[in-house]
């Protein structure tokens, strides 16, 4: 290995018309292992924003227990403050389950030596000053949901939609769990052959691809319904058979879709979640608020198509393992999604614990 940072390698010998032989050498930049295996597949796990669950699953006093890429954690809400925060499962002193703690005040106490938590250990009996430690989790809520942020210090906030929160009405959708890894679904959102071949959608107009930041990727289109299902013919007769779609992946943690259908607007954000087994799918559905209050209902309709058009999507997805530097060659979409995939920071469980 020369200096330079090549590696060269004889390739072949090659009889030129003199009657001599040509020694030809191949050089190929050196480039770290973890770059190429970066480049090559997605990150296990990726520091960024999950949803965990409703606000109102969480009462004050209560505690919960969440999983998150295979690691326990247990999510509280103050008593006094009503602020929720999210925390390791296992008590940092020997390991005694937090979810069996209780809250007091503001901080979860361990049940066994009552130590004290907040999103890192606060207090200890006897002891003037905690042992060290360091939020390795953050909490907060909107959209009415508990979100979850792995990896200490967020580094954006949590990601909504084109129009202000308060605009809007949402409804939580039941999670749905995928024997598959992560970024299955995420590229699967992105692959248009698919959406023709599954979803029977054809697409009228030609697809914007775009990088609003490093941690964004985003895709704008318009299709015409050619199913003759039942959410077929109901998107048919409502939209006059023209759709816009606006469809963004946050960090690869979250992804949002904007339909509109005349006059009509729908919101989808989906949360994706590594677990043990797979993926846990998390949707939940927005439309704009009326005065009249048909929002309720437009939401229920809502809910009830972008469920026909995800559940498509589950056995088709379940047990599927993409192959080692994956590539389509009919779909450029699939393609830039997944490059994206692949660039995404990685984040260690077992090196920050």
């Amino acid at each position: 290995r020369p200096a330079g940072g090549l590696w060269s390698f004889p390739v072949s010998r090659a009889r030129t018309g003199m009657g001599t032989t040509r020694r030809y050498t191949l050089f190929i930049q050196s480039v770290p292992f973890e770059r190429v295996a970066q480049r090559l597949h997605p990150p296990r796990l990726v520091a960024g924003w999950y949803v965990a669950c409703a606000s109102s699953a969480l009462r004050r006093g209560g505690v919960q227990r969440f999983e998150l890429g295979g690691a326990p954690l247990v999510l509280f809400r103050g008593r006094d403050s009503g602020v929720v925060h999210a925390l390791p499962a296992h008590c940092q002193h020997q390991g005694v389950d937090l979810a069996r703690g209780t809250v007091v005040g503001n901080r979860l106490r361990c049940p066994l030596h009552h130590w004290e938590y907040s999103n890192r250990c606060e207090h200890v009996p006897g002891a003037a000053i905690p042992p060290a430690s360091f939020a390795r989790y953050q909490a907060d809520e909107r959209f009415g949901m508990i979100f979850v942020h792995l990896g200490g210090t967020p580094a954006y906030p949590i990601r909504g939609f084109s129009v202000d929160d308060g605009a809007l009405y949402f409804r939580a959708g039941k999670p749905v769990e995928i024997d598959c890894p992560w970024y299955v679904p995420i590229a699967n959102a992105f692959d248009m052959t698919h959406l023709r071949t599954v979803h029977r959608r054809k697409l009228t107009s030609a697809i914007d691809i775009s990088y609003p930041d490093s941690m964004t990727f985003r895709i704008r289109y318009s299709t015409a319904v050619t199913g003759n299902g039942w959410s077929d013919r109901v998107m048919r007769a409502l939209s006059g058979n023209t759709i816009h779609a606006d469809i963004a992946c946050f960090g690869g943690t979250i992804l949002t879709v904007e339909s509109s259908v005349r006059h009509w607007r729908s919101f989808l954000m989906v949360s994706l979640r590594p677990t043990a087994t797979g993926v846990s799918i998390a949707p939940m559905f927005g439309v704009p608020r009326r005065r009249s209050g048909i929002h309720v209902l437009h939401a229920r309709l809502s809910a009830a198509l972008f469920t026909a058009f995800l559940t498509r999507d589950v056995a088709p997805l379940s047990g599927i393992r993409f192959p080692p530097a994956f590539h389509d060659e009919t779909d450029d979409t699939v393609n830039a999604c997944y490059r994206y995939l692949c660039r995404l920071p990685e984040y260690d469980l077992e090196e920050m614990s």
